[in-house]
């Protein structure tokens, strides 16, 4: 019942509403208790009758006042302290509105009021408001945006619950009854909310984060803890929430032990990146408060920063959880932490050259305040790091104007690799290397050189030479040595072939600077590939040409890889002459027209009518290769059309009578197996016009089971099997044979039949209609 009641929208609409209607009314009171209560922030400590200052709160009225340890405390609004319940009991100076001093011989009488100063202002006020302002705006957007899942819901009770913690904090050092109270709320339930947030989020991961038993127990024991803090508890004074900080050390542990556990299931996924992220924030938000107040108080009984500097960084924490649950792409945060360990090593040089300058100018020895030289360092290693990673940032908004060659010589490193996908010999990647190296580098020649074993030098280009022998060092492939003319790199080290890329200075030299070195060896590695690939292709081909004596020794699948390849440039010239050489005799037609029209001598006009017309027919030529070339409709699994339209082409320009007959294709007929009943109809209607001389040609193409037959029959001179060239070709009636023979089919060729006296030829092949 309950459930269903909480499902309907309306009451969860309520809820946030009243939830953002409480924490605002919080804030409000906290801010007012802030503005009208000063923080007097004085601790004292009793030796018989005297009471002194122990010591005072930093950024307190105390401390705007000058008041120092050691300072003897005469009155409390004109009582002896002696009957001041907060010093008696709680060894501190409460709400008091007068204060009688005694500084050496000398007695003041100073009344306490609101005046702080700016330093206090911003960590009582303006950073508290600040972080209540950030979850209250993210609570706000969530519920605008109309988010209703179980991962928002939690999080914006998390939100609720913590927005308000430092205001009530402030407010709780100025002895306000509802911040002592309900700071126990604040402290326990954002620790819940935290851990059911995470388990909802992770649940949405497919991971399980904690079990529904453990959360309810936390629930409970929360309950137990708020009810006994708030209702069964005394407080009067700025208070230590013993049962709380117990709870909220449990529940951290709890979430370190199961975060671990569940980062080491989930790192080799892409989840890994949440916990990155989440470690980042939690680590940015709490690491300043544990390393620089918790432990030192802990081993040395003091702080290395005030407390109140730490509470800044607390922002991150609600913003981290905000940005994992409202952005569809998270931060690399294993980028920024990889760098971390580097920048710190910076900083840490910085850090000490800063304080030695330091201790020299101001002449003084460490010992004498070791904690203010340790601030000092810290602040200096903390603006370090930030300031190297606000350098990355600017680097990357400013990379245009920081490094304004650099898109020019990527834009030259993608040309080359533009030009060596179509450059098949060593002469042409010499050329393409020298063309981009002499084009952005201080160059005044660069080259290729074949080295053999001996050290004799060969230069691929005329237009380079290398004087004197080139020793075969020990470097490493790709690894830049300088000499004393320019440098030189090996782009291929074998036993057999060496290829060296050698540059010599313009005069006069320089080294080339850290952008030139790395664009430099970025050409270099792509280079060693494409020469690499370069003989691996050459050894391929000669194995190759070795086998095509015999086509039968080529195995299937490497034909049809092969014609694979063939069909795949036949495609790349077709749209390579769609695209330019068409639309440049179009344009041409298009510019020929406009200057017919502003021509008024009559046979200029006729004549550029002639030549407007000429470059028609070859656009109209052209578009006919591109068909031949790129039967577009078989790939879009339209087999017919595509053979109706080449026996339409055959009809035109044939002298002889062509019948065909074509079955309706299958539905499960591959692209493959069309393709090459296509390029088989095309070669048999190509040799009848040019070899056959026949007057008659029968084409039919039948489909049987998983069969696709296709069978050819002229009255022409005819053809002997034995005619057919046994080489490898894809082209001709060897291709067709190396075709059929790849798509795993079978041809045979035949003459004349039995009984007949024309010659002929008839050819029959089968092949099967998937792969």
């Amino acid at each position: 019942m309950i459930t269903d009641i909480y499902n309907k929208r309306w009451v969860r609409s309520l809820l946030i509403l009243v939830a953002l209607v409480y924490s605002m009314v919080l804030a409000i009171h906290f801010m007012m208790v802030i503005l009208d209560r000063p923080y007097v922030g004085i601790y004292t400590v009793t030796q018989g009758e005297q009471v002194s200052v122990r010591s005072v709160a930093p950024y307190s009225w105390a401390s705007s006042a000058g008041i120092k340890p050691g300072d003897m405390i005469l009155g409390v609004d004109g009582k002896s302290p002696a009957e001041n319940r907060m010093i008696t009991h709680f060894s501190m100076v409460g709400q008091a509105k007068s204060l009688q001093l005694a500084k050496g011989d000398s007695v003041f009488f100073l009344t306490i009021d609101n005046r702080v100063s700016k330093g206090a202002l911003f960590f009582y006020l303006m950073i508290p408001l600040a972080f209540f302002t950030t979850c209250f705006v993210a609570v706000l957007f969530l519920y605008l945006r109309k988010e209703s899942g179980p991962v928002v819901r939690s999080l914006s009770a998390f939100l609720v619950a913590i927005s308000p913690v430092l205001l009530e904090m402030a407010a709780n050092a100025r002895h306000d009854s509802w911040s002592l109270r309900l700071t126990s709320v604040a402290i326990v339930f954002s620790m819940i909310f935290l851990v059911h947030f995470l388990r909802a989020y992770f649940s949405v991961c497919g991971f399980l984060l904690v079990s529904n038993w453990m959360l309810g127990c936390l629930y409970l024991c929360g309950t137990f803890i708020v009810i006994n803090s708030c209702l069964l508890t005394s407080r009067e004074v700025s208070a230590y929430y013993l049962q709380e900080l117990v709870f909220s050390v449990f529940i951290f542990g709890l979430l370190c032990i199961q975060l671990t556990r569940l980062y080491y299931q989930i790192r080799t996924s892409e989840y890994s990146r949440i916990i990155h992220l989440l470690i980042a924030g939690a680590w940015i938000a709490m690491f300043p408060f544990i390393a620089f107040y918790a432990v030192p108080n802990m081993f040395i009984r003091t702080s290395l920063v005030p407390v109140e500097w730490t509470t800044p960084w607390l922002i991150m924490l609600p913003i981290t959880l905000c940005y994992i649950v409202l952005s569809s792409t998270l931060i690399d945060m294993s980028f920024y932490i990889g760098r971390l360990g580097y920048y710190c090593a910076i900083s840490f040089v910085g850090t000490l050259l800063i304080l030695f300058g330091f201790l020299v100018l101001v002449e003084r020895d460490i010992n004498q305040n070791p904690v203010e030289v340790t601030q000092l360092g810290v602040a200096c290693f903390i603006i370090s790091v930030m300031i190297l990673y606000f350098k990355d940032y600017m680097d990357d908004r400013l990379m245009d104007y920081l490094h304004p060659k650099q898109k020019v010589r990527q834009e030259a490193l993608k040309r080359f690799l533009q030009e060596s996908t179509t450059e098949y010999t060593l002469r042409h990647v010499d050329m393409m290397l020298r063309r981009t190296v002499l084009t952005e580098l201080p160059m005044k020649a660069a080259g290729l050189l074949l080295v053999n074993q001996n050290g004799d030098a060969h230069a691929i280009s005329s237009s380079f030479q290398e004087a004197g022998p080139v020793p075969v060092s020990e470097d490493k492939e790709g690894r830049i040595r300088k000499t004393c003319n320019g440098f030189t790199v090996w782009i291929k080290k074998d036993k057999n072939r060496n290829v060296l890329f050698t540059c010599r200075w313009m005069n006069p030299g320089r080294t080339l600077n850290l952008d030139e070195h790395i664009w430099f060896e970025t050409l270099v590695s792509y280079a060693r590939v494409i020469v690499d690939n370069l003989y691996k292709i050459e050894g391929l081909m000669q194995e190759f040409q070795n086998m095509e004596d015999d086509r039968d020794r080529i195995p299937k699948a490497m034909n049809r890889w092969l014609f694979s390849i063939s069909e795949q440039e036949r495609a790349h010239l077709s749209r390579d002459m769609h695209d330019t050489n068409i639309q440049d005799q179009l344009a041409i037609a298009r510019e020929i027209d406009a200057a017919v029209r502003t021509i008024g001598h009559p046979e200029t006009a006729k004549r550029l009518r002639f030549i407007r017309e000429r470059i028609l027919d070859n656009a109209n030529e052209m578009r006919r290769t591109i068909r031949e070339w790129y039967p577009a409709e078989i790939f879009h699994g339209r087999l017919e059309q595509a053979l109706d339209a080449l026996f339409r082409r055959v009809n035109l320009s044939a002298d002889f009578r062509l019948e065909t007959h074509v079955a309706h294709a299958p539905s499960d007929l591959a692209k493959e197996t069309g393709l090459c009943v296509f390029r088989a109809a095309q070669e048999l209607l190509s040799n009848a016009i040019k070899h056959a001389r026949a007057t008659q040609v029968q084409l039919t193409l039948t489909y049987d089971g998983s069969q696709c037959n296709l069978l050819y029959k002229d009255n022409g001179v005819g053809l002997h099997e034995s005619a057919i060239d046994s080489l490898f070709s894809t082209t001709g009636l060897s291709g067709l044979v190396s075709r059929v023979e790849g798509m795993n089919g079978s041809i045979s060729f035949g003459g004349p039949d039995e009984g007949q006296t024309v010659h002929g030829l008839s050819v029959f092949i089968q092949l099967p209609l998937s792969l």
